[in-house]
């Protein structure tokens, strides 16, 4: 598929379009920006279907060996999506800046609806999965969740430490940032393209947790009356647990998770200090518990 032709006006109603993309409330359009070129790069290979253009500056595109050691990595972004039949328009420098700051060059646009669905279906196939579960041939499945998560950059940061750790899937539940939020999609640096993203309620993660078989353990520090907080060292040598679907719980940053969330676990867990410090913040908690529990799940197989 070809090149379309160049945009220059940074007049025209989609130069306006693609700007508000970059807004706070751009997810109500069924549409989202993906910003730079390791995020347009896995959106392409992983999440093709989505994707509805693709903007790359006109330098990029026009190969000369003044520029080309510059520009390469663009050029080769540029030649898989059109092996793909995504749609790339060349734009001027000036505009791409208007676009997005944030871009080095290229950006996408992709379709937050059709994601969804993908995600829906895939994380509906994993629960389906963990349900039947072959006695001889089943791996337990590893979740990240988070509750009220507001913050873009922690949300994002746990979407990727969350791909990185080897996880299943990642759960939104409750009132949580846009999945689609410009700063949490760059980010996860990609990551968001590597595996399901989903957003549910309360109410239908933990039914959709006891119907898996996926037990649910929270990071929090101080428990329940009936669940207190188990070091997670004891966790990860635990083997029936570690033998189990796990999913990893996590609070908003400022409230933790509340009562009525924790009464509804299978486990409480806290991450254990050795030093002077206080506490740590939720994305390097999330990393801390998702790096040690892939870690050691791993070592078993070994």
């Amino acid at each position: 598929m070809p090149l379309k032709e160049l945009i220059d006006n940074t007049h025209s109603e989609r130069v306006r379009r693609l700007v508000s993309l970059g807004h706070a409330k751009s997810h109500d359009l069924q549409r989202f920006l993906v910003e730079g070129p390791q995020s347009v790069r896995e959106a392409v290979r992983y999440a093709t279907d989505s994707l509805c253009d693709i903007y790359v500056t006109k330098d990029a595109c026009e190969g000369n060996e003044k520029e080309s050691s510059q520009f390469s990595s663009l050029r080769e972004i540029v030649k898989e999506a059109l092996s793909r039949s995504c749609y790339v328009h060349p734009v001027e420098s000036n505009i791409m800046q208007k676009i997005s700051a944030d871009s080095q060059g290229i950006v996408a646009v992709a379709n937050s609806k059709s994601l969804d669905d993908i995600y829906f279906s895939e994380f509906k196939n994993l629960q389906q999965s963990a349900q039947v579960k072959v006695k001889n041939d089943f791996k337990p499945l590893r979740i990240a969740a988070c509750w009220q998560v507001r913050d873009p950059g922690n949300a994002g940061a746990i979407i990727r430490v969350a791909d990185v750790a080897g996880c299943d899937a990642v759960v939104f539940v409750d009132d949580c940032v846009s999945r689609w939020n410009a700063k949490l999609v760059r980010s996860t640096a990609g990551s968001l393209f590597h595996l399901p993203v989903v957003q549910l309620s309360v109410q239908d993660w933990f039914e959709c947790a006891a119907k898996a078989n996926i037990r649910v353990i929270a990071a929090d520090i101080y428990g329940t009356d009936k669940i207190k907080p188990v070091p997670f060292p004891k966790i990860l040598v635990n083997s029936e647990v570690i033998s189990s679907s796990l999913a990893i719980l996590f609070g908003n940053e400022a409230r933790g998770l509340p009562k009525e969330v924790l009464q509804q676990v299978d486990d409480i867990s806290i991450i254990p200090i050795y030093g002077k410090a206080e506490s740590m913040n939720l994305a390097t908690s999330a990393a801390v518990m998702l790096m040690g529990l892939a870690m050691s799940s791993h070592e078993r197989k070994i």
